[in-house]
């Protein structure tokens, strides 16, 4: 008997049709609706109230305040890997409960065990995801790897090639994506917190020191309009370099969100490195 291979359109109306049991169950207990209910009653005057208070804070108080979180991104990114792992562990431990349910449990309609299943299935890989900080960054390699090896064949092969040389493709990328994010990811992780962080601390600074009081400061104004693109840097490369190296109000603040976030990418893998063996 040959095994037929749903397309992809219907592998994803299984998936999310597993998710939606979930989501409907979870719904429907009493609690929660009363729960909801209430947080739902409530939320509204809060979200009123902190977005009066926020939209009345001086300019000057809110870039202090995303200043000392640029601060932080910038010394302690590395602590959030494990709290990302979790979510993401649960998630996909969750989802992959769901999915057996499914195929072994079709008919299974107690909400209670199908909560408790995949709760227990998430909560667990979560847990076992945040200990090991490299494990969802491979899953995500592995993801990435797929696509680009899709992308490779479609791209290069897929004129001179049969269709099977497509899984060779994925195969290839999908193990080198997933080896390279076990050994880099984490690398990857602290130099993207760092370089957000460096962002948040240089923008900030701009705003609260050089543009009210330095002469010519409202000129690197130029700087903090810049927000490139990312889907377009290839397409706008050339505009992109020309408002970059154009003005010394632009490449400096650029040049100094470089260094401090090279010197906060070297900083959390020091301070990584200290808690690591003060554990040991």
């Amino acid at each position: 008997m040959a095994l037929e291979v749903p397309d992809l359109a219907t592998a994803n109306a299984f998936i999310t049709g597993s998710i939606d049991t979930y989501t409907q169950c979870v719904a429907g207990f009493e609690l929660l609706q009363t729960v909801t209910s209430t947080v739902g009653g409530l939320s509204v005057p809060v979200t009123s109230a902190i977005t009066g208070v926020t939209a009345s804070l001086p300019a000057m108080v809110m870039s202090a305040t995303m200043l000392g979180v640029g601060v932080a991104l910038l010394a302690f990114g590395f602590k959030l890997l494990r709290p990302v792992n979790l979510i993401a562990g649960s998630y996909l431990g969750g989802t992959v409960a769901l999915l057996f349910l499914s195929i072994f449990a079709p008919d299974l309609s107690d909400c209670p065990i199908i909560v408790a299943a995949a709760t227990t299935s998430g909560l667990l890989l979560g847990v076992l995801c945040a200990l090991k900080r490299a494990s969802v960054l491979v899953v995500l390699g592995i993801i990435v790897g797929e696509i680009a090896g899709d992308l490779f064949y479609k791209t290069f092969l897929a004129s001179v090639a049969p269709d099977y040389v497509a899984f060779g493709c994925i195969g290839f990328f999908a193990t080198l994506s997933g080896v390279l994010a076990g050994h880099a990811g984490d690398f990857g992780f602290k130099a993207c917190t760092a370089f957000f962080g460096a962002y948040l601390i240089v923008a900030n600074f701009l705003r609260l020191a050089i543009v009210p009081f330095v002469p010519n400061g409202v000129k690197f104004e130029g700087f903090l309009a810049f927000q490139p693109d990312v889907t377009q840097a290839m397409a706008r490369a050339g505009e992109y370099q020309a408002t970059i190296f154009g003005s010394p109000y632009v490449y400096g603040p650029v040049i100094v969100l470089l260094a401090l976030a090279a010197f906060g990418t070297q900083l959390q893998m020091r301070l990584l490195k200290e808690s690591q063996s003060s554990m040991l």
